[in-house]
């Protein structure tokens, strides 16, 4: 398909999610109560306060989020030159809750402390996750993923560690929230925070994409063209991480978007992150819709969204799998 067509189609596929994430939830909304509302509604009316403070914000929240998500995934996977990467897969997440938790236990609580904490673990898992799969003698691709199975399983036993550690009745359900993945307490605070600093990670990786594209070429041949690699990888690296940790600490563990997402583009667009990091952000957002929609609005208790991605992104990891090595074969 056209790249053109693709985002244009995507667009309007997106727009129209927005519009059906607002009509439906636990209370049905119509079209025209919608309209009536925002023009001639009361700012402290029950409807005005479902539709704009609850259901809105919510939606923008979730469109940024899988868009930061969706980035983060494609820029990991073409520093590393390695299709499966994704925060989940390198630890970040996992590393990301850690440092939450951290800060929700052992720190004043203020949410700048909990993202700072959060970007730091996060920052901390890439590094080790790296370091280990370079001391590992099997093919760099399953080097990675073992690595990073390795760093979460070492976040999740200190995450267990500081569970117990935390009060029962005020700590430990904020720590619970974050494991769990959700955009329960979304507010309009919470959208201008992750907008301002995913606007300006994505900035920095826009403005970066023709050198990241050289870096799928290889170390050697990027040098070769002038790239310096250590230094666009490095600012690279934090300014996805920078995504990751952003959403972690608004929503908890998303998992499986930035995974997804690039994958889904590849499908029917070319593999040219130069090309594609824009796709690549509203497929992200259009997935978190839908499977956010879904999580709130399938039963009369809310599902943790994580759950939702998860049941799809871990057959989708298999799958990705299974198609390399049939290509290497």
């Amino acid at each position: 398909m056209n790249l053109k067509y693709s985002k244009v189609i995507s667009s309007i596929v997106l727009l129209l999610l927005i519009i059906i994430s607002l009509l439906i939830g636990r209370y049905n909304i119509k079209p025209i109560d919608i309209i009536n509302t925002m023009l001639h509604g009361q700012s402290n009316s029950l409807e005005f306060n479902l539709i704009w403070n609850i259901r809105f914000s919510r939606v923008v929240l979730v469109s940024i989020s899988g868009a930061a998500l969706s980035l983060s995934g494609i820029v990991y996977q073409s520093i590393f030159q390695n299709p499966i990467v994704s925060a989940d897969v390198l630890g970040v997440s996992s590393g990301a809750s850690l440092g939450a938790a951290i800060a929700i236990v052992f720190l004043p609580f203020s949410p700048i402390i909990i993202q700072v904490m959060a970007f730091a673990f996060g920052i901390g898992a890439v590094v080790f996750s790296l370091l280990l799969s370079r001391q590992m003698r099997s093919n760099r691709i399953l080097a990675l993923i073992i690595a990073g199975i390795v760093t979460g399983a070492i976040s999740s036993s200190f995450l267990m560690i500081i569970k117990y550690l935390a009060d029962p009745y005020k700590e430990l359900p904020s720590i619970d929230f974050w494991l769990m993945g959700g955009f329960y307490n979304s507010t309009w605070n919470n959208v201008v925070y992750v907008f301002i600093l995913t606007t300006i990670s994505a900035v920095i990786l826009f403005l970066l994409r023709w050198k990241l594209k050289v870096l799928t070429m290889g170390d050697d041949q990027a040098k070769l063209l002038g790239v310096n690699v250590k230094v666009i990888r490095i600012i690279a690296i934090f300014s996805a991480t920078l995504l990751v940790s952003t959403v972690v600490s608004v929503a908890g563990i998303i998992s499986w978007i930035g995974l997804l997402a690039p994958h889904i583009v590849k499908f029917y667009a070319k593999d040219d992150i130069s090309e594609v990091m824009g796709l690549t952000m509203v497929v992200g957002a259009i997935i978190l819709i839908i499977a956010d929609t879904i999580a709130r609005s399938l039963t009369s208790v809310e599902i943790p969204v994580s759950i939702l991605t998860s049941l799809v992104g871990a057959p989708f990891l298999v799958y990705i799998l299974n198609r390399k090595e049939n290509t290497i074969r």
